[in-house]
């Protein structure tokens, strides 16, 4: 199968291609309206089109008021890939809420996809499309410390246990030229949910008491935060695993806390609960 992914943005073309790449998807980008036009239509089975594209009127044959001055000139690009066939499946993105692009996606019975929706909504809408094959297991990102058995026995239990795809641990991702900062963004957009293991592993003196409390890396509870406003809080997809005398953040509420002291498998069952309506979604 072959899917055009007609997308600016390099970073989120790299991310749909990735989406489809278990399904055995061979997919081809194109930056600009006229790349898109000039692509043999017929050569492929769907579109993935971004609302707003650079377009060159003159190369493309889209006049500045056909694109509405650009805010809808994937709208332009849909309709001139169905003149050539027909029968592509066409997905229209956008960043941001666009009427007129969507009224033209209703009429055309075009799905619609906002680029700042949560990654299963876009997988929804390719499963719906057939072009994912067999419905994809959650995709889990692990935030760990200096516990090394309690991540292996997390991504044990997330493999063979809940038969999910290997869950994502950023020390094992390849870098490619981004920063630490991009790499999350990047995988945030990726993965159903997060489990941040909260572990013992570093000592704070508090002020004045020169009370010694047993606390997790700094950088988990850095990660910690930005999933919790990638995510968001009501989302139901953080899940807090934390073990030991441990001082927890106290003003972090509305996730899940699951008490992991006795083991990930003794946990188990309250895991599988907690996270069974990502399988439903």
């Amino acid at each position: 199968m072959k899917i055009l992914i007609v997308e600016d943005d390099n970073f989120y073309a790299q991310h749909i291609s990735e989406l489809l790449q278990d399904g055995d998807v061979e997919t081809t980008q194109a930056q600009s309206a006229e790349e898109a036009v000039a692509a043999d239509a017929m050569g492929y089975e769907a579109a993935i089109v971004d609302v707003m594209l650079p377009n060159d009127p003159e190369a493309s044959g889209i006049s500045v008021e056909e694109s509405r001055g650009g805010f809808s000139t994937g709208v332009a690009v849909a309709r001139r890939l169905l003149q050539k066939n027909p029968k592509l499946k066409i997905i229209l993105l956008s960043s941001v809420a666009n009427d007129e692009a969507e009224k033209w996606a209703e009429s055309k019975s075009v799905p619609f996809v906002l680029k700042s929706g949560t990654r299963r909504a876009l997988v929804r809408v390719l499963n719906g499309l057939g072009l994912l094959g067999a419905k994809q297991s959650p995709l889990a990102f692990i935030v760990h410390g200096h516990d090394e058995t309690a991540l292996l026995e997390l991504k044990n239990y997330i493999q063979n246990t809940l038969k999910w795809r290997e869950p994502t641990v950023l020390r094992e991702q390849p870098s490619c030229g981004k920063t630490l900062i991009e790499k999350f963004e990047q995988h945030a957009h990726r993965v159903d949910c997060v489990f941040v293991l909260l572990t013992p592993d570093d000592t704070a003196v508090s002020s004045g008491t020169n009370d010694e409390k047993r606390r997790s890396r700094q950088n988990v509870i850095f990660e910690l935060g930005f999933f919790y406003g990638a995510l968001e809080r009501r989302s139901g997809r953080i899940f807090l695993l934390h073990k030991g005398p441990l001082e927890l953040p106290s003003d972090i509420s509305g996730v899940v806390w699951i008490d992991i002291s006795k083991g990930i498998d003794a946990a188990g069952e309250t895991i599988r609960k907690e996270v069974g309506t990502l399988v439903e979604r």
